[in-house]
């Protein structure tokens, strides 16, 4: 009989991680993203219509991030057929093309991948291609224009029964 009990997780809800790990603007502009996100449908794992969007990181603070740190990654990386997407989202999103420095525990370092990210190719890229960091409230903007495209694309590949194909784009 082993002498240690194997304790089950319990899993802490996001808005209560950001409460106490994030403080002023950037706790504010966290929880700000979680209620947009919940107000049109993804749940609290990050799926839309039953499918895993996306990640949300959120630390505690550190002395790059005093305070604290969170971050969205898992975007599309390609523009789906039928929905074109605003030049100026294609450019704040390859701002954020994540490049490997091995930080992370990335599978792909030390060379990174190489990706085409919205038409431009880039090399040494980390397995979490686009990574949002602490978005002000001007890039909580554009990232909530790039929730609703998403929320376009899931929505019409349920309905054409082709999200298998789509998954492909991120």
């Amino acid at each position: 009989m082993p002498i240690f009990k194997k304790r089950k997780k319990v899993p802490i809800a996001i808005e209560a991680a950001i409460n106490e790990r994030l403080t002023g603007d950037t706790q504010k502009n966290a929880l700000d993203f979680i209620a947009f996100i919940k107000a049109r449908g993804w749940d609290s794992d990050f799926r839309y219509m039953g499918e895993l969007t996306f990640v949300l990181l959120c630390f505690d603070p550190s002395e790059r991030f005093p305070s604290g740190y969170w971050g969205i990654y898992n975007f599309p990386i390609r523009e789906y057929e039928g929905i074109p997407l605003d030049e100026n989202l294609k450019e704040f999103a390859r701002a954020n093309v994540r490049i490997c420095t091995g930080e992370c525990g990335c599978p792909n370092w030390p060379r990174g991948g190489n990706q085409t990210v919205y038409g431009k190719k880039f090399e040494g890229v980390c397995s979490s291609v686009i990574l949002f960091q602490c978005p002000d409230a001007e890039a909580l903007e554009k990232i909530k224009k790039m929730m609703e495209y998403w929320r376009l694309i899931i929505a019409d590949s349920k309905k054409q029964n082709k999200f298998e194909e789509v998954k492909k784009l991120w």
